[in-house]
């Protein structure tokens, strides 16, 4: 059982309002011409949904949890546009099934990289067996209504099945001044490849890998100038993500970070002058 509680950042300020004020704050922002990012609370895994001002869709990832699909309708989402799957691995795609059986996908991309897991072989013959559109990882932009998916460059090691972390799709969500960086479960390795193609200053990261100690670097940091940091990870999991080591090297760059564990499920409001807001759904007794 959740209760909601707000909290407003607009650039790099904390405002001091009353919770009344914050939830008037983000309401009226998720009315205006804002994209919206959804961290949903999938426990030990990542699941997150890009909605544009006009309404168009994009999932990365699916968790592992059964019914994905059912916490999509939940925020209205009845047809995505483009569902990408950053990597193979079970806590990013079991639940993605689920979503291409029960809401109408248009577009899915992969890391090109295959698995050997049921969850893989699964979902690979129900999407040959839909008329889904496969796109290539590459470098190269979507556009989804005003919002622009950019695909960072892959490394070159992405034919390797053992390199599934390190193979991540990189994307970076832009909207104007208002960007966020997602990079699935990438170590240093790939973090490196991305800061050698080039990544910009964003507005929100996602903590790589759950937010562990080989997805972060001081040089990451520095280069992407991030204002907020989710990490979306599960209560008390069993690899103890996030890394404490981690954390407070991102508490130290970050006017703000959110974990799933802790704030559930975590939205961001973005506006094309770069100003957001964010709102959590609070654990109840935490």
């Amino acid at each position: 059982m959740r209760s909601a509680r707000y909290f407003l950042a607009l650039g790099a300020l904390v405002s001091a309002c009353t919770q009344a004020e914050n939830e008037q704050f983000v309401s009226e922002l998720a009315q205006a011409e804002a994209v919206e990012i959804i961290f949903l609370d999938v426990g030990q895994g990542d699941a997150i949904v890009i909605r544009s001002p006009e309404g168009r869709v994009a999932l990365v990832d699916a968790g592992q949890v059964v019914n994905v699909a059912n916490l999509l309708r939940q925020h209205g989402v009845e047809a995505i546009d483009i569902a990408i799957a950053s990597h193979a691995h079970a806590d990013h795609i079991s639940g993605m099934e689920n979503v291409i059986r029960s809401i109408p996908v248009s577009y899915y991309m992969d890391n090109g990289v295959p698995h050997n897991t049921s969850a893989y072989m699964n979902l690979m013959m129900t999407l040959q067996a839909s008329n889904i559109t496969y796109l290539e990882a590459m470098a190269r932009t979507i556009e989804l209504g005003s919002v622009t998916l950019r695909v960072l460059e892959p490394p070159p090691w992405t034919n390797a099945e053992s390199e599934q972390n390190n193979s991540s799709i990189g994307l970076v969500v832009e909207y104007g001044e208002f960007k966020v960086l997602l990079t699935g479960d990438s170590e240093i390795d790939e973090i490196n490849h991305f800061l050698q193609v080039g990544v910009p200053d964003v507005t929100v990261l996602k903590a790589a890998h759950h937010g562990s100690r080989n997805g972060v670097s001081p040089a990451w940091l520095s280069a992407t100038k991030h204002e907020v940091v989710v990490i979306s990870t599960g209560l008390n999991n069993q690899y103890g993500h996030p890394d404490p080591w981690a954390l407070r090297y991102y508490e130290a760059v970050a006017s703000e970070v959110y974990r799933t564990d802790w704030h559930g499920e975590v939205t961001v409001y973005g506006q094309r002058n770069g100003s957001y807001a964010v709102s959590i759904a609070q654990a109840a007794g935490s």
